[in-house]
């Protein structure tokens, strides 16, 4: 039977969204240039006189998203959408600007859609009219305007693995350790729990981590003792520490890395995750997000992205009906392309028969079946 580890393998978020760090910020930076070249031609087509905008930044489009991703939240919470559909959302709005900039398309109409579609997602069937009505200035062809965007964009990766049931395996594992009092493990349920609602997703938690590696990240923010409780009872002794005692050993088994050595990988890429998640803790939500402090770093970020966005893109819903017009001509030209070629076709044979056409008289005769080029013609 394949082990957690190896069915995480498998999955579309680790071979397609798994990224180093490094690696992640090189496509950032690279989606960041990409942009610019064409930004700057169409806004020198149609603002000749004004002189070329200041860009964003890779790392200003960072914090821009760390920002929009908090908006995300208060809307699903407004919403009174699921925590799991509010994390799915949010990890689409992150995946899509990997490779897609915010001074290309908007993010609050993107979030819109990422909420819509994070339900769908997740088995969520909201009503498209009711969501409509609770978030602002909004219409349901705004919804719906980015759905197919918003899908290539994500690379058709509708999976998201989440740390949330991880979790309540953790906590149901501590709950059979009878030395371990049950409030001290409600407490750290719960101060988990609302860590992974808000800690990887404002941060790049699920492009670097396991969902196992994020919830024991997690529980060790909330209660460190604990989450070493569970790190130390998943490793037992393998094979090869079995082995080391025992002079026949083969070399297959000594070639097998000791429960040591895995522990201590294991343990370090928690404790990077730790850190990580330890930089947005969820009551920044509420005591740095939305507050003076960091509207002094938004607001002038957000009217530089006013200044540098493609205005060809900048209104999703005129985008959509124009790609539908492009799409019905295309369809109809290829049509009127089919028809060409079967007339073309048809004229090669001869011109053809028309409705009000007299008919051709059949070859008759008493020769007709003995002459291998039928019988003479009537006059």
């Amino acid at each position: 039977m394949a082990t957690e580890d190896a069915r995480y393998r498998l999955s579309s978020q680790y071979r397609l969204w798994s990224f180093s760090p490094a690696k992640l910020r090189d496509l950032r930076e690279k989606t960041n240039a990409l942009v610019r070249p064409h930004i700057t031609a169409r806004l020198a087509e149609l603002k000749p006189t004004e002189p070329a905008p200041e860009f964003l930044t890779a790392e200003e489009e960072t914090v821009l998203l760390r920002f929009f991703t908090t908006e995300l939240i208060r809307a699903a919470i407004h919403c009174d959408l699921p925590t799991e559909i509010r994390a799915t959302a949010a990890v689409f709005l992150k995946r899509f600007y990997v490779t897609n900039s915010l001074m290309t398309y908007p993010p609050m109409d993107l979030i819109k859609t990422c909420l819509f579609f994070g339900g769908k997602a997740e088995g969520y069937f909201a009503k498209l009219s009711k969501l409509a009505e609770k978030l602002s200035d909004t219409t349901e062809e705004k919804i719906l305007a980015g759905e197919f965007l918003l899908c290539q964009g994500i690379r058709f990766a509708f999976d998201v693995r989440h740390p949330f049931r991880g979790l309540e395996g953790a906590i149901l594992e501590l709950r059979r350790q009878e030395d371990i009092d049950k409030p001290r493990i409600d407490a750290a349920h719960q101060q988990a729990r609302e860590i992974l609602k808000v800690s990887p997703l404002l941060t790049d938690a699920y492009f670097h981590y396991a969902p196992s590696q994020i919830m024991l990240a997690a529980l060790s923010l909330a209660d460190r003792g604990l989450a070493e409780r569970i790190i130390n009872s998943a490793f037992a002794p393998t094979r090869r520490e079995e082995a080391g005692r025992n002079a026949d050993a083969t070399a297959t088994e000594m070639m097998h890395p000791t429960s040591s050595e895995i522990k201590e990988k294991v343990t370090a890429a928690i404790e990077a995750c730790r850190d990580m998640l330890a930089t947005e803790p969820p009551e920044r939500m509420e005591t740095y997000w939305g507050k003076a402090e960091s509207l002094k770093l938004i607001r002038p970020l957000l009217k530089k992205l006013r200044r540098c966005r493609d205005p060809d893109k900048a209104d999703l819903v005129e985008l959509q009906r124009a790609r539908r017009e492009w799409a019905a001509n295309a369809s109809k030209e290829k049509e009127a392309g089919q028809d060409r070629k079967k007339t073309n076709a048809g004229l090669a044979l001869g011109e053809p028969i028309g409705p009000n056409e007299p008919k051709r008289r059949k070859v008759t005769g008493p020769s007709a079946a003995d002459d291998v080029f039928g019988g003479a013609l009537g006059q």
